[in-house]
């Protein structure tokens, strides 16, 4: 009914009708996806990039793994088995003696003749050069010195000779190489029977 036909006069009703834009039609609610369309869309790209990030991380952590553990196996395998062979070279290596390089017999056990007699058994073992001494004090173990890095060989030779050990370095003596006896030599009569044969 147009408004020139209506019999009554305009109330507050009349009023709130014209305020309203529409008039018995509506419009139809938006569907969820599309209401939130651009949060869908953010979160699906960032699932996307989490997956390609996985599998890139995943292909290149594999890879680094085969590398690192298919060549560390044989060096390990080298470097475990060469310092055996190391040891056992110079284990079955005896040093060299310099039967030339001067030695001190140091008489430190105060028995009487000890010097001498271990001098003769050096001699007949073909050391050159022994000389004698005797200490101001008794020892109870028989020691070898050497002065200088390169007597070292020819102390450690002389120290298995004697049985006093390991050879030490020492500034003590003026003599390259020192045995400090404490006994009578053990094999006095094989010296003696050096001497026959010499």
């Amino acid at each position: 009914m147009a408004d020139s036909q209506y019999p009554y006069p305009p109330d507050r009703f009349d009023d709130e009708a014209d305020a309203v834009s529409f008039h018995g039609a509506h419009r139809a609610e938006e569907p969820f996806w599309r209401q939130n369309l651009l949060y869908i869309v953010i979160i699906g790209a960032a699932l996307v990039m989490l997956i390609v990030l996985l599998f890139l991380i995943g292909g290149m952590g594999g890879g680094g793994d085969e590398r690192a553990e298919d060549p560390t196996t044989p060096a390990a395998s080298e470097t475990s088995s060469a310092p055996a062979d190391e040891e056992t070279s110079e284990e079955e290596a005896p040093p060299e003696a310099d039967k030339s390089v001067p030695v001190l017999v140091v008489n430190a056990g105060g028995v009487n003749g000890l010097a001498g007699a271990w001098q003769d058994a050096l001699e007949g073992d073909d050391w050159a050069d022994v000389s004698l001494s005797t200490a101001d004090n008794q020892q109870q173990e028989p020691v070898v010195f050497y002065r200088d890095e390169e007597d070292k060989e020819t102390a450690q030779a002389l120290a298995a000779e004697v049985g006093a050990g390991e050879a030490s370095q020492s500034d003590e003596y003026d003599s390259p190489v020192t045995f400090v006896a404490v006994e009578m030599p053990d094999e006095g009569g094989d010296g003696e029977g050096d001497g026959g044969e010499g």
